[in-house]
């Protein structure tokens, strides 16, 4: 959290801005904006000095607007950004369309915070729901028959590759969520180890199934309908699907 107080933002942003001769009323306007913003749990002090400090070294310019007030008039006012990417579910390895995502994903969050921004670059952890059910029941199944293939099988409710295999002779759980947590580990140590080759990073791996078990979740689903922000409802019946 932030150590500084709301006054303290409006002033170091004013001077800031004002440091790279930005005229003083879009500068001031600016700053009521950074407070605002700082008000509401937004805090982006940081992002706009780094900014200024680019500029005044030569390294990027800023533009100026004067004819809109819709928006912030001064592209020093930088954000705290949440930039996520692959996200690929843990239950198989990674192809070519994730290494495209991840390359993509990373140069995207490496321009933004070299103009300033404050990027948390998040992997997206898809450990609960159907997906995981049908990888727990494709390990369960290569457990009690090691010699099957399950190519001959043609069933929906299993997962074809053959990396599995490998993965459920390692496996010495038998409950279904101990299996399903020692599985989805073994696949995420595999899907960094790629990314790392790549060169790629992530700050922070964040789980469904965590975000699923805490308490709080109803009332945040709560408070977004009240607000209007979120309804509950039914996707409909895609036309393929449809008789």
């Amino acid at each position: 959290m932030i150590s500084v107080s709301l006054n303290e933002i409006y002033t170091e942003t004013y001077k800031a801005l004002r440091s790279v001769n930005i005229e003083w009323s879009l500068a001031k306007d600016s700053a009521n904006k950074a407070k605002w913003l700082a008000q509401h749990g937004q805090y982006f002090l940081g992002s706009i000095l780094k900014t200024a400090d680019l500029y005044k070294n030569n390294k990027i310019s800023i533009s100026i607007n004067k004819n809109t007030s819709k928006k912030p008039l001064s592209s020093a006012l930088m954000a705290l950004l949440l930039v996520e990417y692959v996200s690929a579910n843990p239950t198989g390895m990674l192809h070519i369309g994730h290494a495209r995502g991840a390359v993509l994903g990373d140069a995207i969050s490496s321009i933004l915070q070299e103009v300033g921004h404050h990027v948390d670059k998040e992997y997206y952890i898809n450990d609960a729901g159907e997906q995981i059910k049908k990888l727990v029941k494709t390990i369960i199944y290569h457990k009690e028959n090691p010699n099957s293939d399950l190519k001959k099988i043609n069933n929906d409710d299993y997962y074809p590759g053959n990396y599995l295999v490998g993965i459920s002779s390692t496996i010495n759980k038998v409950d279904n969520i101990e299996i399903s947590n020692e599985v989805t580990e073994l696949i995420m140590k595999d899907i960094k180890n790629d990314l790392k080759s790549l060169g790629i990073s992530h700050d922070n791996y964040i789980s469904e199934k965590i975000m699923a078990s805490k308490s709080n979740i109803n009332q945040l689903k709560k408070k977004l309908i009240d607000k209007d922000l979120a309804y509950l409802g039914f996707q409909d019946e895609p036309d393929s699907q449809k008789k």
